[in-house]
């Protein structure tokens, strides 16, 4: 019983760490929300973008206008660069919480070393 818990336990934890793979969007589905209105009305990340060029199929066998105008269109959306990233204090918050940790854990090992003596 607790063998089928842990498998059971084991394909859950695959299934739900591997579901954004099946959720991520195609260089096709690009393709196809283009030609539907010649507007990209989804929203991509910039992996999903960059995957757009890489595909030799669609530029190979899709209509050559088309392909041309969503290049452009895609290499516009990538453009778009920051000089820097911006500051969110994430590391910040980290690295006081890292300090606090080490400062208690020194306080508590003084006054456990005080306490055997």
């Amino acid at each position: 019983m607790k063998r089928a818990a842990k498998l059971l336990l084991i394909a859950a934890f695959l299934v739900l760490a591997l579901s954004g793979v099946a959720l991520a969007a195609s260089a096709q589905d690009i393709y196809n929300d283009y030609l539907d209105n010649l507007r990209l009305d989804g929203t991509y990340t910039e992996v999903e973008l960059r995957a757009f060029f890489g595909d030799a199929s669609l530029h190979q066998y899709g209509d050559p206008a088309l392909v041309t105008s969503l290049d452009t269109v895609v290499s516009s959306m990538l453009t778009t660069e920051r000089d820097s990233f911006p500051f969110t204090g994430a590391q910040l918050a980290l690295m006081a919480l890292a300090a606090i940790g080490l400062i208690g854990g020194g306080i508590g090992l003084r006054r456990l070393a005080r306490s055997h003596r």
